[in-house]
């Protein structure tokens, strides 16, 4: 495996740079910004560096290396195919990477359709929503923080009956002579209420290993958060962290995992099918935590998710985590949220912060299936680019800065 650093004056510079020097298969590892060395360069612009690898064996007409970097496993499983079918396993895994392309393209349609919406909202504003919000006030100021809350939540993507919802609680909790900062805390309690106290990872205390499993749809960043939160407790917590990947489907998320388990230095195993499961748990009752990644499912593919339901319930998780996308649209998130109802019990993930505007996908999925908020992360880095979720903060961008401007 090789690992580098390039630099340039701005990120597509260095991108291009490790193309030229990798080859476009390329691993991003990490992203940051560096300051020029000397006195005179103190003040300049801050150049880009990033860290890139790529697995040093790659593109070798060798026939053996060529199916150890496909497949991401030991010289011991070299000759393996996947699931033991050959061809047919090539040609599944195929398949699979185009059905997460075209899954990918809905995604980005939809993003678009939600942009639109956005668009036509703003142009069309709900009048007689507006219009129900300032006639039950007599009080011209306070109707208008209560419309300014509404127009904010709707811009934030949060579902027009969890808005209509939190306005028609405000007027049963305000009182009579409630002033504008009375009714700011009142919406700022409700919104903070539901979102509810976050809940990280309670780890076992009968010295077995806690299992803890990540599930989500295709694109959502499962790897990665998985390697940001493993990273987290072994650097931070001093844990002994082995981890297990069943997303053989894309090749990869294998080589990504992989790369991370060696500069972590965790030990990795790779199984094929849930009856693996136990083989490879059995090898891990020395560590503290056992994390395992799953393929990503579009939950229109009935047979992979009744396969992905079977895996879950062979791993015997301590904890489960639903890793969703604050990028995801409303009604995709809905379609989501109703698939993976077979979990009985789990916590949510929040992945891409930097890539959305609108965290009402949060308060959304909070309110729909009231299940603790977990961890969000917001970049690429590791085990940089990850925390817990901070309530206040998502209440505050929810209603937006504005709100306790016209309060105080």
């Amino acid at each position: 495996m090789k690992i580098r650093r390039y630099i340039g004056k701005d990120a597509q510079e260095a991108i291009l740079k490790v193309k030229m020097d990798l080859g476009n298969d390329a691993l991003i590892l990490n992203t940051r910004k560096v300051r020029q060395k000397g006195f005179l360069k103190m003040f300049s612009k801050p150049l880009v560096e990033i860290l890139a690898a790529v697995d040093e064996y790659y593109g070798s007409t060798n026939k053996k290396v060529a199916t150890r970097n496909e497949i991401g496993v030991n010289k011991k499983n070299e000759i393996r195919t996947i699931s033991g079918v050959g061809n047919e396993a090539i040609y599944r895994s195929k398949l699979n990477e185009k059905e997460e392309k075209i899954v990918l393209l809905e995604n980005k349609i939809n993003g678009m359709e939600v942009v639109l919406n956005k668009i036509y909202n703003q142009i069309q504003q709900p009048a007689e929503k507006t219009e129900a919000v300032l006639n039950r006030d007599d009080d011209k100021s306070l109707s208008g923080i209560l419309e300014l809350f509404y127009n904010n939540l709707v811009k934030n993507e949060v579902e027009k009956d969890i808005v209509q919802y939190l306005i028609d609680r405000v007027h049963e909790k305000k009182k009579e002579n409630t002033g504008v900062n009375d009714t700011t805390s009142i919406m700022y309690n409700l919104i903070s209420d539901l979102l509810g106290k976050p809940s990280t990872i309670k780890l076992r205390e009968d010295g077995r290993p806690t299992v803890i499993v990540l599930v989500g749809p295709t694109g959502v960043g499962k790897t990665t958060t998985l390697a940001k939160i493993a990273a987290h407790y072994a650097l931070d917590h001093k844990k002994n962290v082995g981890l297990i990947t069943a997303d053989t489907y894309r090749i990869a998320a294998v080589e990504q995992l992989k790369t991370y388990a060696e500069i972590l230095g965790m030990p990795l195993k790779v199984v094929y099918s849930a009856d693996e499961i136990n083989g490879a748990m059995e090898d891990y009752r020395d560590k503290d935590i056992v994390f395992i990644d799953t393929a990503g499912r579009s939950y229109k593919n009935k047979p992979q998710f009744e396969e992905l339901k079977t895996f879950v319930e062979a791993s015997c998780a301590d904890e489960v985590f639903l890793v969703l996308s604050t990028t995801t649209g409303m009604k995709n998130c809905r379609e989501i949220l109703e698939n993976y109802d077979f979990l009985q019990n789990y916590k949510l993930i929040f992945t891409k912060l930097d890539e959305s505007s609108s965290p009402g996908v949060i308060l959304n999925s909070k309110y729909r299936t009231n299940k603790e908020l977990s961890f969000v992360t917001m970049g690429q880095s590791v085990p940089d680019d990850i925390e817990v979720a901070n309530v206040d903060k998502i209440t505050k961008n929810l209603l937006g800065a504005e709100a306790y401007d016209r309060s105080s």
